[in-house]
């Protein structure tokens, strides 16, 4: 693993207010970012349901993800093409089967999204059921995840590119979900990505992480684009990131020697972290509630075989963890209060936030273009 320098700010201040405050700019976001951006919504295995199906809600977009009868993922529009009412609810996606029905007026839908009856239109003039399928939204699976993209520039794996080894070689897609945590943070989101971005606040803010990855053994492999970030180093008595540092699973299987003895931090612009350790994988999904609020679901995945050891468990690194969040969203909400005041003006970056400098660079270009 050949980690570049850690470059400098190269004078780059931070945010300013309205990047934090702004509805107007918030608004502008959901345009230029989030309605042009890969994002990742879930496990493939949370369709291992009954009826292979899920509604979700992402912003104002309702969404149905469907497993097909090939097996592969669709995500579709989650309301009708008659009088748009919404067709799969939380409550009744359990008794979805092959075909899925408007509970209003009884258009009726295969797993697809075509159109395969529509009562009473029959006498209705150059009607036709092929133009009036499910709208369909892009989707693709990739290292066991599900990702969305309402004006895909790209490919999904040509997005992930840059991580391809982290994917491979920690095996994500094989890993299985043994927990999870989730928080509503009172913090715009650009801030929480800065937050994991950088080590600065860690000998404060982290005094149990800094002991177990010493803050000044982090080094950046990725420095510019929509994907940030790199390696810290494990102390030498270290297995983990857990409450003793002790290892909770067995190591994954296809990791060389130096990648047995770091964790890798990656920001995956704009809405996710993926943390990979020796033995587990930890992946934060951010959504935006608000300018000021934000929801964190942080997922826990490791290798299915240690799951049926007798002595298996996750505990330790999901209290870690929880209490290392927790930490991170109070300093977080500190700053967006802070930011709040009329009066506030940004400070230099140091050195050690040039992670940051790159990801307010990659911000402003697409919020000045739109385009990935």
């Amino acid at each position: 693993m050949d980690a570049t320098n850690q470059r400098s700010a190269q004078g780059a201040i931070g945010l300013q207010r309205k990047y934090v405050v702004s509805k107007e700019l918030y608004q502008l976001e959901t345009e230029r970012i989030f309605n042009s951006s890969w994002i990742c919504l879930t496990r493939e295995s949370a369709l291992d349901n009954e009826s292979g199906i899920i509604p979700i809600e992402f912003g104002a977009h309702q969404l149905i993800l469907v497993r097909s009868d090939d097996g592969s993922i669709k995500a579709l529009r989650n309301f009708c093409r008659h009088r748009g009412s919404k067709l799969v609810t939380n409550e009744n996606c359990s008794k979805i089967g092959a075909r899925i029905q408007c509970p209003y007026h009884a258009w009726t839908y295969d797993r697809s999204g075509k159109l395969v009856s529509a009562p009473n239109m029959d006498s209705v003039a150059d009607f036709d059921s092929n133009r009036f399928g499910l709208k369909e939204v892009a989707c693709e699976s990739f290292g066991g995840f599900v990702w969305i993209n309402f004006n895909p520039a790209d490919s999904l794996q040509d997005f992930l590119q840059p991580l391809a080894t982290q994917f491979a070689d920690w095996s994500i897609a094989e890993l299985v979900s043994v927990g999870e945590l989730n928080y509503e943070v009172r913090a715009n989101w650009k801030l929480i990505f800065q937050n994991y971005n950088e080590c600065y606040h860690c000998p404060v803010v982290h005094p149990i992480l800094n002991r177990l990855t010493p803050y000044k053994d982090a080094t950046n492999l990725l420095e510019s684009g929509p994907i940030l970030g790199g390696p810290m180093k494990l102390a030498d008595d270290c297995e983990t990131m857990s409450v003793d540092g002790q290892g909770i699973a067995g190591v994954l299987p296809n990791l060389d020697d130096e990648q047995k003895r770091c964790v890798n931090y990656f920001t995956i612009f704009p809405t996710m972290f993926l943390s990979t350790h020796p033995d587990y994988v930890l992946i934060h999904r951010l959504e935006r509630i608000a300018v000021d609020t934000t929801t964190v679901n942080c997922q826990f995945l490791v290798h299915p075989e240690s799951t049926s050891q007798a002595d298996f468990n996750p505990s330790p690194a999901i209290e870690f963890w929880d209490m290392t969040n927790r930490q991170d969203w109070e300093v977080c909400e500190l700053a967006q209060a802070g930011m709040q005041d009329p009066g506030y003006t940004p400070g230099p970056y140091s050195d050690l936030e040039s992670v940051l400098a790159a990801f307010d660079q990659h911000y402003f270009e697409r919020m000045q273009s739109g385009a990935v």
